[in-house]
C-alpha cells in the first residue's frame, strides 16, 4: 500500500459569504506528481495556504504527512517545501548568495548547504550563473532558482504555486 502524503476530506475555506474552497476532497500519495488546474479565484492558492497550515480550514480535515498543519504548522514546514508564487529573493545577492541564506535559516551546515547549493544549481542549470546577482535575471531562471531554493532544504513533500509560470520549454 502506498504511502499518503496529503489528505483532505470535506476541506472548505469561507470567507464571509464567498466559499473559497467547497468540500475538497483529496488524497496525494508518496511519489506522485499533483497539479491544480483552474481559474484565477477557484481556490488553488487558498488548498495550498491550508496545506501549509498558513491559513485555517473553515471545515473539514487536512493531514500533511499525517500531521495537521494548523495544529502542527513548525512540524509540517520543516517537512515540506514552499514555491510560492510571487518569489522573494535579494536582487543585491547573486543566486549562490541567496541559496546560502536558504541553507542558513534551515540550519545546514556551511559544508553540507555548499554541497546542496552546487547540486541545486547544477540540476536547475543555473550553476555557470550562480555567482550573477538576481537582479539579472530574467522571470524564467527566478523561477528556476525558486526550484534549487526549495530543493536544497531536501523536503518529503514540495508545494508549488504557479512553478512554470515565466519557464521556458527548457526550463519547464
Amino acid at each position: 500500500m502506498k504511502d499518503v502524503v496529503i489528505e483532505t476530506k470535506a476541506l472548505t475555506k469561507r470567507y464571509n459569504d464567498f466559499t473559497a474552497v467547497d468540500a475538497l476532497d483529496l488524497t496525494v500519495y508518496k511519489g506522485e506528481v499533483f497539479g491544480m488546474l483552474g481559474p484565477n479565484g477557484s481556490g488553488k492558492t487558498t488548498t495550498i495556504l491550508m496545506l501549509l497550515g498558513l491559513t485555517e480550514p473553515t471545515a473539514g480535515k487536512i493531514e500533511v504527512l499525517g500531521m495537521d498543519p494548523a495544529r502542527q504548522p513548525l512540524s509540517v514546514k520543516s517537512r515540506v517545501g514552499y514555491m510560492p508564487d510571487q518569489l522573494g529573493f535579494y536582487d543585491e545577492l547573486t543566486a549562490r548568495e541567496n541559496l546560502s541564506y536558504t541553507a542558513k535559516l534551515n540550519g545546514l551546515k556551511r559544508k553540507e548547504a555548499g554541497e546542496r547549493i552546487d547540486a541545486a544549481l547544477e540540476r536547475m542549470g543555473l550553476h555557470d550563473v550562480a555567482d550573477h546577482k538576481v537582479a539579472t535575471f530574467s522571470r524564467g531562471m527566478r523561477q528556476r532558482l525558486g526550484v534549487a531554493d526549495v530543493l536544497i532544504k531536501q523536503p518529503q513533500v514540495i508545494i508549488m504555486d504557479e512553478p512554470t509560470q515565466g519557464l521556458d520549454p527548457e526550463g519547464a
